[in-house]
């Protein structure tokens, strides 16, 4: 009953009456999209690629400006395979052009830190955030996790001081939707009996992770041999799930473990289903391709380049935007009987941890979530050489200094513990490895 009026009173009216947001309404469109033939979701697809093309070529500077140079019309553009000789964009091109690739009306902006070390910021209309969400709230459906139902995330948190203005509004939406937030950057054997009391007194209906922290989690609960409250399904994403994990995972808490795979720029792009056979892409909202390095598509079962265009961003658009990630091509589809189509695999997604002396694991996703705040911090790599000695090496934009410098030392510092000695240095640049790739941790100990 609770989560029935959670589901069908609270939610709606705080979204759609309250915040004036049309989230509900694009999830009602996806529940049904969802079951369409693969032709006429091409279709839809192509449709809204099309008026995006025409939006960004009117009120885009950077865009409208590249495409005529390139002799390249919007107008054109009758299925995906017109688009691919169009050019790529990445973030060394939103960071030069941001300003320039806005589109007029209500802008806000984000800020990513990204598993290459590179943090971006960026912007968007609401219209397009409602609509990001609701893709969310769809993927998750596919989970079991249900609007309304308890959710216990072990995830990032915010690792800089808030304002009592933000943590109240943080504290009513995640309320509002029954959720519960452990820090994954606090996991620890000290602290594991009181993450484990916590889960067991919440008993959440779904449990929502970093995978590789989940991973640890599980491995200290098996370790101990501890009694652990089963949720009715666990959802695990920003980091590649490996099939050694997910039989671990499931093994300790009794449930089943459905992949995700998104980012801040796009927030859901792929879950799993109830069939566990790849992960079914958000087509209605985004064309997602795996291309070599020339643009073009890679052979079926070879890997390549993710690429997104997000269809709705009007705000400021990414238009085949290369996003550092690596996939398998091919693109199958599900006996679930949804017509979205699978990206079989995602193989460029798995960041390092951080040791410390005391046999704490820090996951290196700990490293973009914090810096992506500091404008100062152009690029950046985590590199530890000894147990007890970890560098941050960072290509510093003009506006580093020394009080960005002590932040940092000082954030770091706190969650390292004592026993590790830090050093913060400039470098001129950063190798990337031979897939052309930055690693953010480099841990030589591990």
């Amino acid at each position: 009953m609770q989560q029935f009026i959670y589901r069908h009173v609270l939610l709606p009216g705080f979204e759609t009456l309250w915040k004036r947001r049309k989230t509900f309404r694009y999830l009602k469109e996806l529940q049904a999209s969802q079951w369409l033939g693969r032709a006429e979701l091409e279709q839809l697809q192509v449709d809204a690629l099309r008026h995006l093309l025409a939006h960004a070529a009117e009120h885009c500077a950077y865009y409208r400006q590249t495409w005529q140079e390139l002799g390249l019309d919007p107008k054109k553009v009758q299925s995906p395979s017109d688009f691919r000789h169009w050019p790529l964009i990445d973030r060394h091109v939103i960071r030069e052009n941001r300003h320039r690739m806005r589109g007029p009306g209500k802008l806000f902006s984000k800020g990513t830190g990204g598993s290459t070390g590179m943090p971006l910021q960026f912007d968007l209309n609401p219209d397009s955030n409602d609509r990001r969400v609701a893709a969310s709230i769809r993927g998750y459906e596919w989970a079991g996790v249900e609007t309304g139902c308890k959710q216990l995330y072990l995830w990032g948190v915010a690792v800089t001081e808030q304002s009592r203005k933000q943590r109240w509004k943080d504290a009513l939406y995640h309320g509002i939707y029954r959720r519960k937030f452990l820090s994954t950057f606090n996991l620890s054997e000290e602290r594991f009996s009181e993450y484990l009391e916590f889960h067991n007194r919440y008993r959440p209906d779904a449990v929502v992770a970093y995978t590789n922290s989940l991973y640890e989690f599980a491995r200290m609960l098996a370790d101990k041999k501890a009694q652990v409250h089963s949720p009715k399904s666990i959802v695990v994403g920003a980091e590649k799930l490996h099939p050694f994990q997910r039989e671990l995972i499931e093994k300790v808490f009794g449930a089943p473990v459905f992949e995700t795979y998104g980012s801040r720029e796009f927030m859901l792009m792929g879950s799993e289903c109830e069939r566990h056979c790849g992960l079914h892409l958000t087509q209605e909202y985004l064309l997602v391709e795996v291309v070599d390095e020339d643009g073009q598509p890679t052979p079926a079962g070879e890997e390549g380049n993710v690429v997104v265009t997000d269809l709705y961003n009007y705000g400021m658009p990414f238009v085949r935007y290369k996003n550092g990630d690596r996939a398998i091509a091919g693109f199958e589809q599900c006996g679930c009987g949804r017509g979205l189509p699978l990206l079989k695999q995602v193989t460029g997604r798995v960041v390092d941890f951080v040791q410390t002396p005391d046999g704490r694991r820090i996951t290196g996703l700990f490293f973009p979530h914090l810096l992506k705040d500091f404008a100062g911090v152009g690029r950046f790599q985590v590199v530890q050489d000894a147990p007890d000695h970890v560098q941050i090496r960072i290509v510093a934009t003009p506006k580093w200094n020394d009080g960005e410098r002590r932040a940092v030392d000082g954030i770091v510092r706190s969650h390292l513990g004592p026993a590790v000695k830090l050093d913060i240095v400039n470098v001129d640049e950063i190798p990337l490895t031979g897939a052309g790739k930055q690693r953010v941790v480099v841990n030589s100990c591990a």
